[in-house]
Parts: C-alpha cells; sequence; structure tokens
C-alpha cells in the first residue's frame, strides 16, 4: 500500500466551501505517482507505459479547505495487460471521505496499442495489494438506466 498526505489547497475548493468533486480524483492521481515511476522511473512523458481506462469515485463525506487528508492507494487486481488501483481518502481524524477505482492498462503510445505487463511489473504490483483497516467497500456500479434513491 502506498500512503500520501496531501494538505487541502484553497484552490480545491469550489463556490461550496469544500473541494470539488473533480479534485478528488486529482488527489487520486496523487496517490498514483509512485506506480507511475514503477513504469518510467523518468517520469517522461515521451516514455510513458500506462493509459487510463475507467476510473470509479464514491464520494462518502464533503474534505474542507484546511483539512490534511491521507490517500492510500493499492493494487487490487492484476491481469495480462492492465490492472486496477484503488483508492481511499481518509482525515486525520480516520473519517473516510471517498473510495475509488482506476483501472489501467500497459500502453504503447508509439504504436498506439495495448501491451502485456511484464513479469517484473506484475512483481511490484503484487506487494502492493495490502489495504487499510476498515476501509469502506466500493458502492457497485448500476447499469444504465437504473436508478436507486
Amino acid at each position: 500500500m502506498i500512503t500520501t498526505k496531501i494538505p487541502v489547497r484553497f484552490n480545491d475548493c469550489d463556490a461550496m466551501g469544500h473541494v470539488n468533486n473533480a479534485v478528488y480524483l486529482t488527489y487520486f492521481e496523487e496517490g498514483k505517482r509512485e506506480i507511475f515511476r514503477w513504469f518510467t522511473p523518468s517520469m517522461d512523458l515521451n516514455n510513458w507505459h500506462v493509459i487510463v481506462a475507467s476510473t470509479h469515485c464514491d464520494y462518502i463525506h464533503e474534505i474542507n479547505y484546511g483539512e490534511e487528508i491521507t490517500i492510500y492507494t493499492w493494487i487490487s487486481t492484476i491481469s495480462r495487460s492492465s490492472f486496477d488501483v484503488e483508492h481511499a481518502i481518509c482525515d486525520e481524524a480516520g473519517n473516510w471521505h471517498a473510495r475509488g477505482r482506476v483501472t489501467l492498462i500497459g500502453y504503447d503510445y508509439n504504436n498506439k496499442k495495448v501491451v502485456p505487463l511484464s513479469e517484473e511489473i506484475k512483481t511490484i504490483l503484487r506487494q502492493h495489494q495490502d489495504e487499510p483497516a476498515g476501509v469502506p467497500e466500493l458502492r457497485q456500479i448500476r447499469k444504465i438506466g437504473e436508478f436507486r434513491h
């Protein structure tokens, strides 16, 4: 598991006075920084090896300016050419604010095609499959047209 601490900045907040929903995905991206380095140690965008296939965020509780949050990041599934990264955001008091999942795919940008993950990368990913204690479950993604309230 990767742990990333971030102070909530004034510009992360919207007119409602709390962190804007789009910023949560930026927080998740900060949590993935170490993962990106496993694929591209130089962080050179001309030599990038992964692409986002999907992203999901469950908003549990608002985050406010001035708080320090912790983003927990871990690997939940690994397949031939893709893997799922899960995230949870927690405040200093231990309150959960968000849960998320991002699917990343091994990708060759020069040839515009999906590539298998190397065994070396899979080994590194497997070393980060522990999740934080007490983390809330992700909500089930509903089918198109299905609505619950």
